[in-house]
């Protein structure tokens, strides 16, 4: 199979792995319970400062012990306030995770899953994961992304790795119709052969976007994007894309 043909099928399989389920999710907060995974936040010593006069420690995922469990997790996933604080996991294929959870058993929901075709360091890291109508789980909270005033209000968001912590910047929102076969699926898309192929790209995607953004994007900028369903029309997919703006080496 050739690179453009795999492609294409990674981004089907993806797309179509995100429907069908948003309305049959029970009513809960949360797909999976992560509580056993939590440890104490290790400050720096200026953090420690700080927090000194903090009553309780900030509690944080420990991406070491998610990936004792399950060694395709691949970083971790975060939101201002949590909104979405999640681990991320990667499989050989894109229908793995639908519907199983970090403990690959059955779940409706599943867990967040970067397509196969690409990895953690690709020049797009694509992103899938559920929304529902019952519930904030998963992906849900992309769908305040659709309100501009939301995007200023939080245009940010971090995914944590072993080694480092990235933080990517929002430049597009828009919403892809599953049934266009005239809209072009490269967001899902892990790396493009030339530059110009990928500037006309980034073109296409802030012209796609439901508002405009003022993030400049270069040649040389890495992006993640996230995919989940539209909860308002379960044919349609809202579509996240950020670009990486800092990293910190985690020691």
């Amino acid at each position: 199979m050739n690179k453009k043909r795999k492609i294409i099928v990674a981004a089907i399989v993806g797309l179509a792995a995100l429907g069908g389920t948003i309305y049959h999710f029970v009513n809960e907060k949360k797909a999976y319970d992560y509580s056993g995974f939590y440890v104490v936040e290790t400050p720096t010593q200026k953090e420690e400062e700080i927090k000194e006069d903090e009553e309780e420690p900030e509690m944080v995922l420990s991406l070491s012990l998610l990936k004792e469990v399950n060694p395709d997790v691949a970083g971790i996933l975060e939101f201002d306030d949590r909104t979405i604080y999640e681990p991320i996991v990667q499989a050989p294929d894109n229908e793995y995770y639908v519907r199983k959870n970090i403990d690959r058993e059955y779940a409706a929901a599943g867990i967040p899953f970067i397509s196969y075709d690409g990895y953690i360091y690709s020049k797009n890291v694509v992103i899938y994961g559920h929304s529902s109508t019952r519930s904030n789980i998963i992906f849900t909270p992309l769908m305040n992304y659709l309100d501009e005033s939301y995007y200023n209000e939080h245009p940010t968001f971090t995914f944590e790795t072993l080694e480092e912590k990235r933080t990517y910047e929002i430049f597009s929102v828009f919403v892809h119709d599953t049934k266009d076969i005239n809209s072009s699926l490269e967001f899902t898309q892990s790396d493009w052969r030339k530059d110009a192929e990928f500037d006309l790209y980034v073109k296409q995607t802030k012209l796609r976007s439901i508002y405009e953004t003022s993030v400049d994007v270069s040649k040389d900028d890495k992006l993640m994007t996230l995919v989940t369903c539209d909860t308002r029309n379960n044919k349609r997919r809202v579509v996240v894309v950020a670009k990486l703006v800092d990293f910190k080496e985690i020691n």
